[in-house]
């Protein structure tokens, strides 16, 4: 169960921070995706949800070995706070004081007292989100906009929180009761809650879906590593064939990306200079969008190309500084002696 750490997902997840700068650039900076990303199946526009799809997907993973592998309810969800808030408060106060300071059309003392920013800051609480900030980025594309990204991290949270209520209650120590309520819940997304079937795109339970596909894998995760290749052989062709060749793309894509993901993220890798840089994918995601939109205030005639790499240079050198400086010295204290003694959720296997 240790594999996780010499595998592709940190790549996976870095790629995927940046399609996120990628799709959220073109509203920013109030350009025009050109005709072949604007098409039907190339939409510049789903390449940052199914960026957020990929997170969900692999997290649900990720953290369902977590549990497995040591199945008590305060560790998981010190772990788990461990990893989202030390990085989030980093941001959100940079966002504030840094960003907010500067560009907002407020003065200081306005802009620190207002109601708008007591509210963002209201981000630190993993259970409320907050986008905007009052007086910043006026007369840009995307106005008032400091962050938006910021409203799926209470989402993620909800979907750790469900995970470690469903160890609470026992149903984790039934490997089948658990993929049977797993599955339950994909198929009344896939019939109920799909933008196929509604004709709606409701993002929440889209989201917590690709979790829950996730978490499936994740409770067979030996089985899935020995089948996937023969597994995706199947689906691939077929879930293809329905994204191209039928209006069900959103179902199609809901039976392929799962699997595909973890297939991909569970190979072996050997370590080289990203496992040394460590994970800086989560704050290249929360610095993304107000890097690019300052960026956009500070040169607006600046070409969209060089816009772009100079926004993802800067995330980019921002988000390892986030990993080394917060994230990873927060999680040196993952183990602290009062959870080492927490009493087991009942004297069973994690799983069976």
């Amino acid at each position: 169960m240790r594999s996780e750490h010499h595998n592709h997902f940190d790549t996976i997840r870095l790629l995927t921070a940046w399609s996120v700068i990628v799709a959220h650039h073109y509203p920013i900076t109030g350009v025009t995706a050109p005709a072949w990303i604007s098409n039907q199946w190339l939409n510049w526009a789903w390449l940052g949800g199914v960026a957020v799809m990929t997170f969900f997907v692999i997290s649900g993973y990720l953290v369902t070995l977590s549990w497995m592998r040591e199945p008590r309810l305060l560790p998981f969800l010190w772990k788990r706070v461990l990893r989202l808030w030390p990085g989030l408060c980093g941001a959100v106060l940079m966002c504030i004081f840094v960003f907010g300071l500067a560009f907002t059309a407020l003065p200081a003392p306005a802009f620190l007292r207002s109601a708008g920013a007591l509210e963002f800051a209201g981000n630190l609480t993993l259970v409320r989100a907050a986008t905007g900030l009052p007086g910043v980025f006026t007369g840009q594309p995307v106005e008032g906009a400091m962050n938006g990204p910021l409203w799926t991290i209470p989402l993620e949270f909800f979907s750790y929180c469900a995970l470690a209520l469903a160890g609470l209650l026992g149903i984790l120590r039934h490997r089948r009761v658990a993929s049977l309520l797993c599955a339950a819940y994909m198929l009344w997304y896939l019939l109920c809650m799909n933008d196929d079937v509604t004709g709606e795109l409701v993002l929440w339970p889209m989201y917590t879906a690709y979790f829950a596909a996730g978490c499936l894998i994740g409770l067979h995760a030996q089985w899935f590593r020995q089948h996937a290749p023969r597994l995706l052989m199947v689906l691939l062709p077929l879930c293809l064939l329905a994204y191209f060749l039928t209006p069900h793309q959103s179902t199609a894509r809901f039976l392929l990306w799962p699997a595909l993901i973890i297939a991909i993220g569970s190979r072996s890798a050997r370590r080289n200079w990203l496992h040394r840089v460590g994970d800086p994918s989560y704050g290249i995601y929360l610095y993304g969008f107000p890097v690019a939109q300052a960026i956009t205030a500070l040169w607006p005639q600046l070409p969209f190309g060089i816009n772009l790499a100079v926004t993802i240079a800067t995330a980019t050198a921002l988000g390892c500084a986030s990993w080394r400086y917060i994230e990873s010295r927060a999680l040196r204290y993952k183990n602290p002696g009062f959870l080492r003694k927490a009493t087991p959720l009942g004297k069973h296997p994690a799983i069976r």
